[in-house]
């Protein structure tokens, strides 16, 4: 296994010089080295211990992410993002999945109050249960919208809102007056936000969303599977459903029951999976923008880290990701 005397030979460098690229301790040093160190940290897969570094100093390298659900394609997608950007301003991310457990458990306040993390970011249903001064006296960044006193909270999210309304202005603009909305759990802020620019969408279009039209759901596979019966029943002509997990349901319903997507019914989501380039009809869907999301995040964590002031809310614009589960009324 490589070390640091390893990469100053292979550089032609000091020990204290690679140290302090690595570190990113010393502006002084020339791009010219500093590209020699890093190539040649690379090259010899070179890793200095961020635990170790982080107990030694006072500020530490090592940025966690509270997942809850780590098999779940969106967060696997949003982690990825994450990993690219923490590598480019020189993080260790630690990845914790929850499990959609509690946050509140000791174990994971410990974690976050410990002089190991620099930085938390929580991407997680149970985060509501944090008590403001845990929130106040560590750096905490909220992947989501969440009903915090803003002056205390850091956040950095995608504009549901405007998702919400987008998704829904794309229906109406193709036709369509009867639609159905599968949306998240009542406890979550951003399925809220999703359904109030959604319904002030249909509202500026003179359309009426019959309440009954609503589904409450949880955003998984199985809900939407589950959902499928009740809008067939309900005879809607369009469904905005807020999560491509459940959308996915969606479709498996409908193909057993010999529904065609979007000749029979049109379908648009939320967050333009991966999935969404291997299935047929491929989705419309809501893009949040994960990418900007995950660099956001890892900049404000490091601005937190550094001491720097920065915005305390950062907000991601969603965008139209077309597919061809809509058709035209």
């Amino acid at each position: 296994m490589a070390n640091i005397k390893d990469v100053a030979k292979l550089a032609g460098v000091s020990i204290t010089t690679v140290s302090m690229v690595l570190n990113n301790t010393n502006n002084k040093i020339s791009d010219a080295t500093r590209k020699k160190v890093i190539k040649a940290a690379n090259t010899l897969s070179y890793n200095p211990n961020n635990f170790a570094k982080a107990l030694a100093s006072k500020k530490s390298n090592v940025i966690m992410a509270l997942i809850p659900d780590i098999s779940n394609p969106f967060f696997s997608l949003l982690v990825k993002n994450l990993t690219y950007y923490a590598e480019k301003y020189s993080y260790f991310l630690y990845i914790h999945n929850t499990n959609n457990k509690n946050i509140k458990k000791r174990e994971y306040i410990n974690m976050i109050t410990s002089n190991v993390i620099g930085a938390t970011l929580l991407v997680d249903r149970n985060m509501k249960n944090l008590d403001d001064e845990l929130v106040k006296e560590n750096n905490i960044i909220f992947l989501d919208e969440v009903d915090f006193d803003d002056r205390k909270t850091h956040i950095v999210t995608g504009n549901n809102e405007k998702g919400g309304f987008l998704g829904m202005q794309y229906l109406i603009d193709r036709g369509f007056k009867n639609i159905g909305l599968l949306i998240g759990p009542r406890s979550t802020a951003n399925s809220s936000r999703r359904l109030s620019g959604a319904i002030k969408a249909a509202m500026n279009n003179d359309i009426y969303i019959d309440s009954s039209n609503i589904i409450h759901g949880d955003y998984s596979y199985e809900g939407g599977y589950k959902a499928g019966k009740i809008f067939l029943e309900k005879k809607v002509d369009a469904i905005f459903s807020f999560a491509d997990m459940s959308s996915y349901g969606l479709l498996k319903y409908f193909d057993e029951n010999k529904i065609k997507v979007p000749r029979d019914i049109s379908l648009i989501s939320y967050d333009n999976l991966f999935l969404n380039n291997l299935i047929s009809p491929k989705l419309t869907s809501i893009d949040q923008n994960l990418e900007m999301i995950a660099k956001s995040s890892i900049e404000m964590a490091d601005d937190l880290i550094n001491g720097r002031k920065n915005n305390k809310k950062v907000m991601v614009e969603p965008f139209v990701a077309c597919g061809e589960s809509v058709g035209k009324k």
